[in-house]
């Protein structure tokens, strides 16, 4: 029995006691608060990852805290969540909660339900997600730093998407060590892939909040500024929400070489990806962003950028280019580079495609089930059929 094993069961131990007991399904109960999983983004990809993969011994149930509308709609979705909550927490039912936060309103809610959990003792799961949450934590006035620093340890498992967190979570929030588990975000990998040997034309994707933060400028200027040459043998696909109609004017100049969508859906994203042969997210900040592994598993190439949790899941010269944030001349030189040269574009693709399978969402599903019953407040789960 390990260290971190012991002081979970002295933890729990007590509370235990005071709960039904296991119940005749077998099952580890979770409640997971977050996002709508109708609104867009990485993490209610993840959210929704998790709901559909878990094995058949969780029972998972997801609460939103959060879904788009007015402000007094999303006000009254809160409301819901913290009632929610409430109830579980009366409950002897015993049940492991599992709470998604960004940063700026997100982690201020967040820590509310976070607060109930732990004031009731019953098993928290704290699941860092925010790519700019360092930026705001530091901005906090002080008072309230320590409060959240306060509550965030009071997790009893705290998820970081990546090392890097990590370290920003110990050494900042001065949480422990021992609670923190790095667990990079999921994803599906094809069974299999289109050949791209043939394509005549490079097709550079970039999907995502289009933007400064995801260098949606940075790539478009790139392009613009390719040798006619290779403009005219390449191709650059953006689609996400954000500034569209910004991005669709700076890149006018290209007629028809670059093509700006707004938000599509998973069809049309997994249609663009078939179809493309690099794609590119040269970031200012990220977690760990889902697009660029959904493009890994894709057996995609990638230019992108070493920002938050990206060095831990993609290796540059194998899997792809990593280029400096904001460095218009070497995302443009990373470009030339790849559509000159077909064999090294094709083996890129073909790492990173095996690189991504270390985070298929088969392993993932494993591993959280694995912590879910590690902390879950019973004394043993058996496997249902």
């Amino acid at each position: 029995m390990n260290a971190d094993t012991r002081i979970l069961e002295r933890d729990f131990q007590p509370y235990a006691a005071r709960l039904a007991p296991l119940p005749p399904d077998g099952r580890v109960r979770v409640l997971q608060f977050g996002p709508s999983l109708t609104v867009r983004g990485g993490i209610t990809s993840v959210e929704q990852l998790i709901c559909d993969y878990l094995p058949p011994y969780v029972s998972i149930r997801h609460v939103p805290t959060m879904e788009d509308g007015s402000t007094i709609a999303k006000a009254q979705v809160f409301a819901k969540a913290v009632q929610v909550l409430h109830r579980a927490l009366e409950s002897p039912e015993p049940t492991v909660v599992h709470i998604h936060f960004a940063s700026r309103g997100s982690t201020l809610r967040k820590m509310i339900l976070a607060e109930m959990v732990a004031r009731a003792g019953r098993p928290l799961i704290l699941h860092a997600h925010g790519s700019e949450f360092d930026d705001f934590h530091r901005r906090l006035p002080a008072a309230v730093r320590r409060n959240v620093n306060r509550t965030l340890q009071r997790a009893n498992v705290f998820i970081t998407l990546s090392t890097q967190w990590r370290d920003f979570y110990v050494d900042e929030c001065e949480i422990s060590a021992s609670q923190v588990v790095v667990l990079a975000n999921p994803v599906r990998v094809p069974a299999e892939i289109p050949d791209r040997s043939t394509h005549t034309q490079v097709q550079f994707l970039h999907l995502g909040r289009l933007g400064e933060r995801k260098g949606s400028y940075d790539l478009v200027n790139a392009f613009l500024g390719l040798p006619d040459e290779l403009r005219n043998r390449a191709r650059l696909v953006l689609a996400g929400d954000g500034d569209v109609d910004g991005v669709r004017k700076m890149a006018a100049p290209a007629g028809d070489r670059i093509v700006v969508h707004s938000w599509i859906d998973t069809r049309e994203r997994d249609r663009l990806l078939a179809e493309s042969d690099v794609f590119a997210l040269p970031s200012r900040a990220e977690g760990v962003p889902m697009a660029l592994l959904e493009a890994m598993a894709n057996g995609l190439p990638s230019i992108t950028s070493p920002v938050g949790g990206i060095p831990d899941v993609f290796r540059d010269n194998v899997d792809g280019m990593l280029v400096k944030a904001g460095d218009v001349d070497q995302i443009r030189a990373a470009m030339i580079k790849l559509i000159s040269d077909d064999m090294l574009r094709l083996a890129a693709g073909r790492s990173a495609r095996e690189r991504a399978r270390q985070y298929d969402v088969h392993v993932y599903a494993r591993r959280l089930a694995d912590i879910y019953q590690r902390i879950a407040p019973v004394a043993e789960v058996r496997e249902i059929a």
